[in-house]
């Protein structure tokens, strides 16, 4: 296999995981936020019952772990973009795909889960 048709593979396999990557983080999204508000309105509306407030453990964990691998694949786009822009520069091309977009998506999500995991914790202090 020539350099030019290994370059359009590898441009092309970063493409589609920039797609993947997309889709994945607004299904992340909507997956936590489906999660936690369901937690939460359950132990709100059982609050004589001490066990339900165990419950907000999960939504805590689960928004500090998605922050965390957020933020790791924020950093780390930098160097799928670092990549690209030689892959672009080597073919010729004009552009490539915006992958800031992808870390500015990131960055706000990891942000929004640690404010909404913050508020799960408030929530299980106050009882």
């Amino acid at each position: 296999m020539d350099r030019p048709e290994l370059l359009w593979r590898q441009f092309e396999l970063h493409v589609g995981l920039y797609k993947h990557y997309l889709e994945l983080t607004f299904k992340a999204n909507a997956a936590y936020y489906a999660i936690t508000g369901a937690i939460v309105s359950y132990v709100l509306a059982h609050r004589a019952d001490g066990m339900s407030r165990a419950g907000l453990f999960i939504p805590v964990v689960l928004g500090v772990g998605l922050a965390l691998l957020f933020l790791y694949g924020a950093i780390m786009l930098r160097h799928t973009r670092d990549e690209m822009i030689s892959i672009r520069d080597e073919l010729r091309l004009q552009t490539i795909p915006e992958l800031r977009v992808l870390a500015l998506l990131l960055w706000l999500s990891a942000f929004g889960f640690l404010v909404v995991s913050g508020g799960v914790i408030l929530i299980w202090c106050k009882g």
